[in-house]
């Protein structure tokens, strides 16, 4: 069983990521990165901003700025998840400066092709990357990863049960596990590749 790992959209900070720093590379693709052939300038800088007046409640991941806690990273790692990409991070709090501890940039290896298109509820996005309302999967295609992002959609992170019960133990806020759907036929076309 695989879970779609995402978060609840309540954070109470902010973490943006320094302008025009490594805009030449993607850390949603899936791809693996090299820090000297890619050009990568580390650590990746980010600004922290909160509402006034809000308690600052860190979450274990902040998908759209792709870090992580350091906790969350070893919750993942302990669970067997062996295809993250970690970068140093530095991270100050807007208008005082303070560094902001404990969290990397991270970028998941690995992108699988397992949508099942002919069961899922689908609109085109860009080129061959869906949108989807209703994302059915074919377990059979992930192999031994346990931790992915879905080919037919980059942005979903999908992870077995096992990852998905060591996170919950853990007791991350504002973490959210939605069962993915898995496909009752035996035999799949796969998708086309262009």
């Amino acid at each position: 069983m695989y879970y779609q790992l995402d978060t609840d959209g309540n954070e109470s900070v902010y973490m943006g990521k320094k302008p025009r720093q490594n805009s030449h590379i993607t850390l949603s693709m899936g791809m693996s990165l090299d820090v000297k052939k890619d050009e990568i300038d580390l650590p990746f800088e980010y600004e922290m901003s909160s509402e006034e007046g809000e308690e600052v409640k860190f979450h274990g991941w902040y998908p759209g700025s792709h870090l992580m806690q350091q906790r969350f990273i070893e919750t993942l790692q302990k669970a067997g998840v062996n295809n993250l990409q970690i970068f140093p991070a530095h991270i100050v709090r807007e208008g005082t400066k303070k560094e902001v501890p404990g969290f990397s940039v991270v970028n998941i290896v690995g992108c699988v092709s397992c949508a099942v298109m002919e069961e899922s509820k689908a609109e085109p996005f860009i080129g061959n990357v869906f949108y989807f309302q209703d994302l059915v999967i074919d377990p059979k295609r992930v192999g031994d990863l346990l931790m992915f992002r879905v080919k037919e959609s980059p942005m979903i992170v999908l992870v077995h049960d096992k990852v998905a019960d060591a996170i919950r133990k853990a007791g991350f806020p504002g973490m959210v596990l939605e069962p993915a759907t898995e496909s009752s036929k035996k035999e799949h076309k796969r998708a086309s590749k262009k």
